[in-house]
């Protein structure tokens, strides 16, 4: 929360601030947390989103003149891309999973968060081993979504080359 304010207070346009993604992620995973503290309990909520934050790894890489080529600055931009993605997709599915369809609550799935990172590993990097899968609704449309998007974000890339 202090390096959202700090952030909020360096901004010199507070409008285009507060409309940016880290600002959107900030809104949903810093109340959550105070909400929880004061009412004792945990709740999944969006505290994936922060896996954002790891697009801005390059960033600093590239500040601390650990990266000083354009290549290996977008490696490491495709690379952080590739995992605050992937990481939070799988916050995603945790917490459809671990929710339940909301017209039947009675199919939630207590998949942890690494079981779920674990699964969209296996998921889009094979055709899956089958020991994990969604069993809600929202979970699986999700999913279908998901590997759509990766399977014409790759052919779009494969063909921008030829």
């Amino acid at each position: 929360m202090v390096y959202f304010f700090i952030r909020f207070i360096a901004a010199s346009d507070k409008l285009w601030f507060m409309l940016e993604m880290y600002s959107f992620v900030d809104y949903f995973t810093i109340p959550p947390s105070f909400v929880s503290i004061y009412l004792d309990r945990t709740w999944i909520g969006l505290r994936f989103l922060r896996a954002l934050r790891l697009m801005t790894v390059p960033d600093i890489l590239q500040y601390l003149n650990i990266l000083k080529t354009s290549s290996s600055i977008r490696l490491a931009q495709l690379v952080s891309i590739f995992i605050s993605v992937w990481l939070t997709a799988a916050g995603i599915i945790h917490l459809l999973e671990n929710s339940g369809d909301p017209f039947d609550f009675m199919n939630p799935q207590p998949l942890s968060y690494w079981t779920c990172v674990y699964f969209l590993i296996v998921t889009m990097s094979t055709v899956g081993y089958g020991d994990v899968y969604c069993n809600t609704v929202l979970g699986r449309t999700f999913l279908v979504f998901f590997l759509l998007v990766g399977l014409v974000s790759s052919l779009l890339i494969n063909y921008s080359f030829t």
